[in-house]
Parts: C-alpha cells; sequence; structure tokens
C-alpha cells in the first residue's frame, strides 16, 4: 500500500473512533422529575382556617410543573407573626416554610429587614411571579358590650375611640360613666402583645390616636409620658389571651367591656357572646384603621431548602387562593376577599349576616395605621412583658 494510501486509511480510521466514542460516551440527559411535589404553608391564625380548607381542596391533582404534569401536596400550620419573625431574623426554622401567609405586608418587609444579616438576601420578593399578594384582608375593629356602648355613647356623643377608653379607664367606675354600680370599673380588652400581633397592633394604634396621626416612630413609642398613659390603659385588662376576644366569649362583660381585636374574630364569635351573655356585642371601626392583608409571600432562600418545583407549585397555590371561588370563600371564614372583583355582598358573607352588630360591607374611610418599625415594636413588647409579665 502507498504511504499517501496509508495516511489518508489512518485518519479515516482515527475519525470514525472519534464519532463513535462522542457517540457511545454522551452524557445522558437528566429526565425530568415526575415525582409528587410537596408543599408546606406557614400562615397566620386569623387566615389559617380558610387557607387550610383551600389547600385541602387544593391538594392531590395534577399541574402542570416546567413541562411535567406532577400531583401537588399542600401541608398547612398555623404561625402567628411574632413568632415567625423571630425565627426568620435568627434563622430559626430548621426547613422553612415553602411559603407564608403573613398578618401583614408589614411583617414580610421586617422578615427581610431582619434576615438579611444571616441570609444576606431578601428572603422574599416583592416583584415578579414569586412576589408577595395579599389573598384575603381583615381590619382591626372596637368590640364594645351593648350595654355598656350605650353608656359611652350618651355620656361622650360619640363612638368609642382611644381617647374615651382611656377617660373610662381612668374613672372611679361605670357608675360614675353613668352605667351601674356593680359593673365595676371600665376593663380593656387587647390580645397579648408577644402571643398575636393584633395586641402589638392595638398598641400602635393607641399611640396613634396618642400622637393624632397613622405612624408613629420608634422614639414615641417610648415616649415617658405616652407609655404612662397607655399603662392607665393596660391596668384595667383582666387577662390577656392570644385572641383578645377570647375571654369575651367565654366570661362576657366580667372579663372586659370594650377592646380593640380583630374582624376576623368577632365574626366568628358574634352570634355566640350574644346568645352566651344575652348581650350583644357593637362593632366599630376606628380611624386610623389597622389592616391585616394577609401576604402570600414565597421563600426564596438556598435551591437546598426550597426547589424551583416547589416554588412554582406556591405560585399555582397562591393563583387558586385568588380565584374568584377562593375569595368568596374568604366571606364564610369571617374574612375580606382582597380581590377588587369580589364584592362582599354576597349570601355566604359573615358580614353581610351579622349587620345588625355594626359589622359593615364597606369600612367607612380612614387613613391606614401604618406598622411601627422592628425597632419600635421589640422596645414596645419588652416593655410589656417588663410590666406585665415578670
Amino acid at each position: 500500500m502507498r504511504p499517501t494510501r496509508l495516511v489518508i486509511l489512518t485518519l479515516v480510521l482515527a475519525l470514525v473512533a472519534g464519532i463513535v466514542y462522542m457517540l457511545t460516551n454522551r452524557p445522558t440527559q437528566e429526565a425530568a422529575p415526575t415525582g409528587p411535589v410537596h408543599i408546606s404553608v406557614a400562615s397566620a391564625i386569623a387566615a389559617e382556617p380558610w387557607v387550610s380548607a383551600a389547600a385541602k381542596e387544593f391538594s392531590d391533582r395534577e399541574y402542570e410543573l416546567n413541562g411535567t404534569r406532577r400531583k401537588v401536596t399542600v401541608d398547612v400550620y398555623p404561625l402567628d407573626g411574632v413568632t415567625a419573625l423571630n425565627k426568620w431574623a435568627g434563622g430559626e426554622f430548621q426547613t422553612p416554610p415553602t411559603a407564608w401567609v403573613a398578618e401583614s405586608r408589614d411583617w414580610v418587609n421586617q422578615a427581610n429587614a431582619v434576615a438579611g444579616d444571616h441570609y444576606n438576601q431578601d428572603i422574599f420578593l416583592g416583584g415578579g411571579q414569586y412576589r408577595d399578594q395579599s389573598v384575603a384582608m381583615s381590619p382591626e375593629v372596637w368590640a364594645v358590650f351593648k350595654s355598656r356602648a350605650v353608656v359611652l355613647e350618651k355620656k361622650f356623643g360619640r363612638p368609642l375611640d382611644w381617647e374615651m377608653a382611656h377617660t373610662a379607664a381612668v374613672s372611679k367606675g361605670w357608675e360614675d360613666l353613668g352605667g351601674e354600680s356593680g359593673w365595676g370599673r371600665f376593663k380593656l380588652v387587647i390580645p397579648h402583645p408577644k402571643r398575636d400581633p393584633a395586641g402589638l397592633a392595638a398598641m400602635v394604634s393607641a399611640a396613634g390616636a396618642y400622637f393624632q396621626k397613622p405612624a408613629v416612630s420608634t422614639d414615641e413609642l417610648g415616649d415617658g409620658k405616652f407609655l404612662s398613659w397607655l399603662k392607665e390603659l393596660l391596668n384595667t385588662v383582666v387577662d390577656f389571651q392570644p385572641y383578645g376576644a377570647e375571654n369575651m366569649v367565654l366570661y362576657g362583660p366580667s372579663a372586659g367591656d370594650a377592646g380593640q381585636v380583630l374582624e376576623n374574630y368577632l365574626l366568628l364569635n358574634a352570634e355566640a357572646i350574644e346568645k352566651r351573655w344575652g348581650d350583644g356585642l357593637m362593632v366599630v371601626y376606628p380611624d386610623p384603621v389597622a389592616w391585616y392583608d394577609f401576604p402570600f409571600a414565597i421563600y426564596m432562600g438556598k435551591e437546598k431548602e426550597s426547589s424551583a418545583a416547589e416554588k412554582d407549585a406556591a405560585v399555582l397555590f397562591k393563583q387558586f387562593l385568588l380565584s374568584d371561588a377562593q375569595q368568596v370563600g374568604t366571606l364564610s371564614f369571617g374574612l375580606r376577599p382582597a380581590s377588587p372583583d369580589v364584592s362582599t355582598d354576597n349570601p355566604s358573607s359573615l358580614i353581610k349576616r351579622y349587620a345588625a352588630f355594626g359589622f359593615k360591607e364597606r369600612v367607612p374611610s380612614s387613613s391606614k395605621m401604618r406598622q411601627a418599625s422592628r425597632s419600635g415594636l421589640v422596645a414596645l413588647g419588652a416593655w410589656f412583658v417588663n410590666n406585665y409579665e415578670k
């Protein structure tokens, strides 16, 4: 064989061998996962029954995730905002939830701020498909037993507010206010500030009334004169309970005459309170009003803690909660729909059913009470512990 032909043949054989090697050693493309996807949702206590009911309806069905049909299950558990915020701040979640339905967007923003030192990034996003979105609403309201409301309005000529509550708190008693001597002294009700964010919100609302503005600073929350004024109010609380109105349900006016609590809890218990104690509740919407807007926030931590499929499944569940059917469903759980397309004028609405108590489909126009800074809330919480838990 001539040398030239030998060289050509050698090159051809080498080329064929190379092609064979490339074909037989090509990396195998990983098949897309097809197994079930499980997500967990930590929910504010007030929203948890509704979110759990929706999760049961949503779960164990197949949804398209990254081009593949996969079964999705949702596990919901209650977690109050105070505890959740402390866990985010300290990085104390052994397994962070896939999503968090917080009491308000303020809590999500504060979680981002305090988690920065631990995670070196925002753990919740404000934009894009993974952004936090409100899925339900509920305002804080004044609840006052009707017998007491009649006396207060006759005495002061207006519905209950913080200034009036303070005047009643420092009075000699109900007889001095025009009520019955057997009622004893005025007794305020607010949720436990260290166990229920509504308690802290009520204290911040009181500060707003004291300083006559819808936003208060950390310095104002620590103002000595304000804290003395607040203490005169809180000294009348018989027992701090996590949900505030719980004692009104169990013990009636003997445990509290009036207080600021979440509308949701009152809607679920208003009828029971009247039947049990023969004295209905009257509801007054404060100005400014503190809103719970229950944002659904998807955790954006490390990939190993929450997979892309889990995040995408959480987006689908968020969209499910925002569907018209589920938004209508909020009304039978004592909540308000977040969607502007869904009216509270619905036969299933507890607001409509208990309108005689003063619940209103449209909350009277007023300023929105803004949440205080985390440092302000921490200082206020520490003041409460120092004065009422030692």
